[in-house]
């Protein structure tokens, strides 16, 4: 797979997906490749079997790994199936992505009130974002009318210009994630003790933790953005 996202990344296809699949097991999907798609390539072990010492009664044989040839897949945006995927996407964020809300213009009130150094910026026409944070203008720019989104932005706020734990902008990315949707519940449950908190967002990240930084990083991190709401 880390083969394969390189060559999307060096390709600079933005549409790669990483669902993956061969000419021949995408046509028995009934599945067609678009024309003109290249396909990525990968590595196929290629095994041979080998009699193993038994009983004359049973003749057993172990496949045992002779090399690896090159091979090629395609990825699900160089296919027919492509809208479909997207479409179902979007239906599954609609449902998954939904979280928490408090009335809209009381989070607006708190922000403005208690994050003097902040402007937030609405832009409701905008939607293919839900939000922004420019550290350089600590400006939140909303693209939907949401206290969700604004106190995850808030979040960026806190992680990247006040406590300064926040990594790499464009390389630390679900450090960053977490971090600002950790600050956003724990304001939250500041408004509501009893809200029903989706984690579906942060969970994305959650699996990449590891990859970015430490847990003990992590924990530390924590402690800071808690001690805000003491």
């Amino acid at each position: 797979m880390c083969m394969v996202i390189a060559q999307a990344e060096q390709r600079q296809n933005t549409k790669f997906v990483g669902i993956l699949n061969s000419f021949l097991n995408w046509k028995k999907q009934e599945i067609k490749i678009l024309k003109d798609s290249k396909g990525y390539k990968v590595l196929v072990p290629i095994f041979h079997k080998k009699e193993m010492d038994t009983d004359a009664e049973t003749e057993e044989k172990e496949e045992v790994l002779r090399y690896f040839n090159i091979g090629y897949v395609f990825d699900i945006s160089q296919t027919s199936e492509y809208e479909n995927y997207l479409k179902e996407q979007q239906e599954i964020d609609k449902v998954i992505m939904k979280n928490a809300e408090i009335d809209y213009n009381i989070a607006l009130d708190f922000v403005e009130n208690n994050f003097l150094n902040v402007r937030i910026k609405e832009d409701f026409k905008r939607q293919e974002k839900k939000g922004s944070y420019d550290p350089f203008t600590k400006d939140i720019i909303l693209y939907e009318k949401s206290s969700h989104t604004m106190f995850h932005e808030i979040g960026h706020f806190v992680s990247v210009s006040v406590l300064k734990i926040a990594g790499d902008l464009r390389k630390d990315y679900a450090k960053n994630e977490t971090l600002a949707e950790l600050f956003c519940y724990l304001l939250m449950k500041k408004f509501d003790e009893n809200t029903k908190y989706n984690f579906a967002y942060s969970n994305c990240w959650a699996e990449k933790i590891k990859d970015t930084f430490e847990v003990k990083e992590f924990e530390k991190d924590f402690k800071m953005i808690s001690k805000l709401f003491k």
